[in-house]
C-alpha cells in the first residue's frame, strides 16, 4: 500500500500498490492489510487496552469479511476496493467494529460489505448497501430482528404454499422470539435511525389480511389450517409491528437478516 489521502467526511481513500493488488485475486493477508490500515488511520492513539480491544474487534471483523468474500468470489469485483466511496463504506464498518465489537452484528456488517463488491450492483444498490452499513451500529439484534419479521410479513410472498407452516415456525424461533417483548418506543427508534417510517395507526386481523393479499387463490384460510402462521402472526398483531414500515435502507438489513432462513436472497430483485 504505497498511497494514502484523506478524502470528505473523515473516510480515507487508498489506492492499491503492488504489495496489495486486488486485481490479482483475493488473499486473506490482502484481506487483513486492508482493515489495519483503515484502523490505524481511524485510532491512532488509543490506550494500551482500549487499542487491543479494538483491535481484537476488528480482527472478528477481518475473518468474517474474509469467509463472506471468498465463498462468493466469482460473483464479487475486488478491483471496487480501489474506489473511495467503497473504502468509505468498509471505514465505517470498521470504525463500528472497533467501538462496539460484538454489541453489534459483526457477521452481519461482514455481509454488506460483501454485497458492495458485487459486479451487478447498480448506483442505487450501492447507496442503499453505504446507507444500511451506517445504521447497523444503531440497532441492537433485538430492533434488527424486528426488522426481518416486518419484511417477512409486509413484503414477502413464498411461491410454495405449503412451505408456509415450515417457514413462519422459522421465523418465530430465529427473529419473533428475539424481539418478543419489543415496544412502541424501539420500532419509533427504529424509524429514527433511517431505516422506516413509524406510524401510530390501529392494526387488524394480520393473519386474514395477510392471506387474502399474498395468496387470493386459497381457498381454505382458516388458522386450524394454519396454526403455526396463525400464531406468528398473531404475535406480529400484539407487538403492533405493522406501525413501522421499512424504507430501502431497512430491506436492504431485513434481506441480509432474512439469508439466514432463505440463503443469499438477490437485493436487487427483492427490494420493494
Amino acid at each position: 500500500m504505497n498511497q494514502k489521502a484523506t478524502v470528505k467526511d473523515g473516510s480515507i481513500s487508498l489506492q492499491s500498490g503492488a504489495d496489495m493488488n486486488f486485481n490479482l485475486g483475493l488473499s486473506f493477508e490482502n484481506c487483513e492489510r486492508f482493515f489495519d490500515i483503515l484502523f490505524k488511520a481511524n485510532f491512532p492513539k488509543l490506550e494500551i487496552i482500549a487499542a487491543q480491544a479494538a483491535e481484537e474487534n476488528v480482527s472478528k471483523l477481518v475473518f468474517s469479511t474474509y469467509k463472506k468474500l471468498e465463498e462468493r468470489v466469482e460473483l464479487l469485483e475486488l478491483s471496487k476496493l480501489a474506489e473511495p466511496d467503497v473504502q468509505h463504506t468498509f471505514n465505517t464498518a470498521t470504525q463500528a467494529a472497533a467501538k462496539k465489537g460484538n454489541k453489534i452484528d459483526l457477521n452481519l456488517l461482514s455481509e454488506l460489505l460483501q454485497a458492495r463488491l458485487e459486479k451487478e450492483n447498480d448506483d442505487y444498490i450501492d447507496q442503499c448497501i453505504e446507507a444500511a452499513v451506517e445504521v447497523i451500529p444503531k440497532l441492537t439484534n433485538e430492533l434488527l430482528s424486528a426488522l426481518a419479521v416486518i419484511h417477512f410479513v409486509q413484503n414477502l410472498t413464498i411461491d410454495n404454499i405449503n412451505e408456509l407452516e415450515g417457514l413462519a415456525t422459522a421465523m418465530q424461533t430465529r427473529f419473533l422470539n428475539t424481539c418478543n417483548n419489543i415496544s412502541l418506543s424501539k420500532l419509533s427508534m427504529i424509524a429514527g435511525t433511517g431505516a422506516g417510517s413509524y406510524a401510530n395507526v390501529m392494526g387488524s386481523n394480520t393473519f386474514k389480511e395477510y392471506l387474502d393479499r399474498r395468496y387470493p387463490n386459497i381457498t381454505i384460510k382458516g388458522e386450524d389450517k394454519f396454526p403455526n402462521l396463525s400464531r406468528f402472526l398473531n404475535s406480529y398483531d400484539r407487538l403492533s409491528l405493522h406501525k413501522l414500515s421499512l424504507n430501502t435502507v431497512g430491506q436492504v438489513i431485513a434481506l441480509k437478516m432474512l439469508n439466514k432462513i432463505f440463503g443469499n436472497l438477490p437485493l436487487k430483485s427483492c427490494l420493494v
